[in-house]
C-alpha cells in the first residue's frame, strides 16, 4: 500500500480508518497521489489551524438557568465558546464547593463546549490523522465527567495536554496525563498521602495505560516469581508493584486551598502541585528496580513512569491498541502480527524521539493492512456522525446530536470506568443502540440536506431516484456503495415513492444510505 497508489475503494477505506471519512474528491486525490504523500502531509500539519479556530469562534451555544436566592441570578443567553480559551485555573473557578456555589449548567459548560469543539474538529480539521490520535488517547487515558464537577471543569486542560503530545512522545504524554488535574481527581490521586497511599491511579497506570492486563501476574507472590524478559527484568507486574507505585505518586496533587500544616494552605488554583509534605520519600521497589530514598521532588513518580514507558510489555500493549484503532481487526478479533511487529519496533527504537508516536503511526500504516477489506471495526457514534457530515457537506450539528450519540452508545467524555469508551461493536450493535443510531443519522441527513439552500439536494433534485441513490452512496461509501444504492433505489421504488425526488426527498434518500450496514463499518 505504501509503495503504490491504492485503488479508489482502498482509498475510501484508508480515509474511513485513518481519518473521519472522505470529503468529496479526497479519496480520488489519495488514489492518485498515493498513501505516502498523504501521510507525509498529515504528519507535517501544525496542531493549530486558523480556519478551524475561526469556525469555533463563530459558534454560539445557549445557556440558561433559574435564579437561586442568595446564590446566583437567573441567566439566559447565547454565548460563544469562552471556556475553551480559559486556563485550567480560570476553568477551575466553576468547580462547586460549599463556599463557592456554581449553577450546574456553568459547571458543565466547559464539557459542552469541548464536545462541540471535538465534533467540529473531527469534521473540519485538515489534520485528520491527528484528530484520530487525539480520540485514541482520550480513550486510552480515559477520565469521565460523571466523576464530578472537579473532573468536568478540568476537561479542557486535559484535552490540551493530550493534543500537545498526540503525535509526540509517549513518555511525555504519560507525565502530561499523570499531572493533569482531571486524572488526579478522577482516580483520587490528589488525596494520596504518605502512610495512606491511594492505589487507584497506580493500578490503572499499570493495567490500562502502560503494561496492560496481559502483563499482570496476580498469582505470583512477588516479582521474584514473575518470568523474566530478554533483558532479565520482570516481564510483568504483581500487586506489590501497584502498592509501591502508589507510594511513588504520593504528594502528586491539585492545589485547591487545602490545609497542609499550621498556618499553611495550598493556593486555590486547581492546578497540579507536588506537595513534598505529603510524599513518602523512603525506598521503594517497582518491577524489580530499587528507587533510592530521598531522591528529590517527584523523582520516584518520574522513575516509575520511565520504567513503564520503556518496558517491552508497554510497547506491545499500546501498539496493539493503536493498530486495532487505525486498521481494525480480523473477524476473530486479532490484529495482524506484521502490523504489530512494525509498530512495536518503531515504539522501542524511537523511545526518546519527540515524534515517537508519529513514527509508530507511520509504521502501522506502512503495510497493506490499512486498506484491507478483511479488517475493520464498527464506527462509533462520533465517527459515524463526522463521516456523514464530511461525505455530504452537512452544516455543523447542534448540541442535540450529543444526546442522540449518547443513546447510540457514546457520551463524549462520559464513559464512567477508566477502561475508556469501547471499540468493540457489542457496545453499539444492540437493538436499542442501532435504533438510536438510525434515528440520529436520518435526522442529520434530513436536517442538513432538507433546508432550502442545501446545494447537494438542489443539484440532485428531479433526477431519477436510482441515479440519486447511486451518487449519494458513492459519496458516502465509494465504489463499494453500488449494492447499497441498488437496495435503496429498489425499496424506494417498491414503496411507490417519487421516481424523481425533490430536495426534501433527496435528503431522505441520503439518510437511507447512512443507515445502511456498510456505512456502519470502516
Amino acid at each position: 500500500m505504501a509503495a503504490s497508489a491504492p485503488s479508489l475503494d482502498a482509498a475510501h477505506r484508508i480515509l474511513a480508518r485513518a481519518a473521519y471519512g472522505a470529503r468529496p474528491g479526497e479519496a480520488e486525490a489519495l488514489a492518485r497521489g498515493g498513501l505516502g504523500p498523504w501521510l507525509d502531509r498529515q504528519l507535517a500539519l501544525p496542531a493549530e489551524e486558523p480556519a478551524l479556530a475561526a469556525q469555533l469562534a463563530a459558534i454560539r451555544l445557549p445557556i440558561r438557568y433559574a435564579a437561586a436566592e442568595g446564590r446566583w441570578p437567573a441567566l439566559e443567553e447565547e454565548r460563544p465558546l469562552t471556556r475553551l480559551a480559559m486556563s485550567q485555573s480560570e476553568n477551575y473557578r466553576f468547580s462547586p464547593r460549599q463556599d463557592r456555589p456554581v449553577p450546574p449548567p456553568e459547571v458543565d459548560r466547559g464539557r459542552v463546549e469541548l464536545m462541540t469543539a471535538t465534533l467540529l474538529r473531527k469534521v473540519a480539521a485538515e489534520a485528520q490523522l491527528r484528530e484520530r490520535l487525539v480520540e485514541f488517547w482520550h480513550d486510552h487515558f480515559s477520565v469521565g465527567s460523571v466523576a464530578g464537577g472537579q473532573v468536568s471543569v478540568s476537561l479542557i486542560d486535559y484535552d490540551r495536554r493530550i493534543r500537545g503530545q498526540a503525535l509526540g512522545n509517549f513518555r511525555a504524554l504519560l507525565e502530561a496525563t499523570a499531572t493533569a488535574p482531571a486524572m488526579l481527581y478522577y482516580l483520587n490521586n490528589q488525596s494520596s498521602r504518605a502512610g495512606a497511599p491511594n492505589e487507584n491511579y497506580a493500578r490503572e497506570l499499570l493495567e490500562l495505560h502502560t503494561l496492560g492486563r496481559p502483563a499482570y501476574f496476580g498469582a505470583a507472590r512477588s516479582n521474584r516469581d514473575v518470568p523474566r524478559n530478554a533483558a532479565g527484568h520482570p516481564a510483568g507486574y504483581v500487586d506489590a508493584d501497584v502498592w509501591e507505585a502508589a507510594r511513588a505518586f504520593t504528594g502528586w496533587s491539585v492545589a485547591a486551598g487545602q490545609p497542609v500544616g499550621p498556618g499553611w494552605r495550598l493556593p486555590d488554583t486547581g492546578e497540579f502541585l507536588f506537595v513534598e509534605a505529603w510524599h513518602d520519600p523512603y525506598q521503594k521497589q517497582v518491577l524489580g528496580r530499587q528507587l533510592d530514598p530521598f531522591a528529590g521532588p517527584m523523582a520516584h513518580g518520574r522513575a516509575v513512569l520511565d520504567l513503564l514507558a520503556g518496558h517491552p510489555a508497554t510497547a506491545r500493549f499500546v501498539c496493539a491498541k493503536l493498530a486495532r484503532w487505525l486498521v481494525g481487526a480480523t473477524p476473530q478479533g486479532s490484529v495482524p502480527e506484521p502490523v504489530l511487529a512494525r509498530a512495536v519496533a518503531a515504539f522501542r527504537q524511537h523511545a526518546a524521539a519527540p515524534d515517537q508516536i508519529a513514527r509508530v503511526v507511520r509504521a502501522v500504516l506502512a503495510g497493506p493492512e490499512i486498506g484491507d477489506p478483511a479488517l475493520g471495526r464498527m464506527r462509533r457514534p462520533l465517527d459515524a456522525v463526522a463521516a456523514a457530515m464530511r461525505a455530504y457537506g452537512l452544516p455543523f450539528a447542534g448540541p442535540a446530536v450529543f444526546g442522540q450519540m449518547a443513546a447510540a452508545g457514546q457520551l463524549l467524555f462520559g464513559w464512567p470506568s477508566p477502561d475508556g469508551q469501547p471499540l468493540d461493536a457489542t457496545q453499539y450493535d444492540g437493538a436499542g443502540a442501532l435504533r438510536a443510531r438510525w434515528t440520529m443519522l436520518l435526522s442529520l441527513a434530513r436536517t442538513g440536506l432538507g433546508h432550502d439552500d442545501a446545494l447537494l439536494a438542489q443539484i440532485l433534485a428531479r433526477q431519477p431516484a436510482g441515479a440519486v441513490a447511486a451518487y449519494l452512496a458513492q459519496l458516502a461509501l465509494g465504489p463499494g456503495g453500488g449494492p447499497v444504492a441498488e437496495t435503496v433505489a429498489a425499496v424506494w421504488t417498491g414503496a411507490g415513492r417519487n421516481p424523481r425526488p425533490g430536495p426534501g426527498e433527496v435528503a431522505e434518500l441520503a439518510g437511507w444510505v447512512l443507515t445502511a450496514p456498510a456505512f456502519q463499518w470502516a
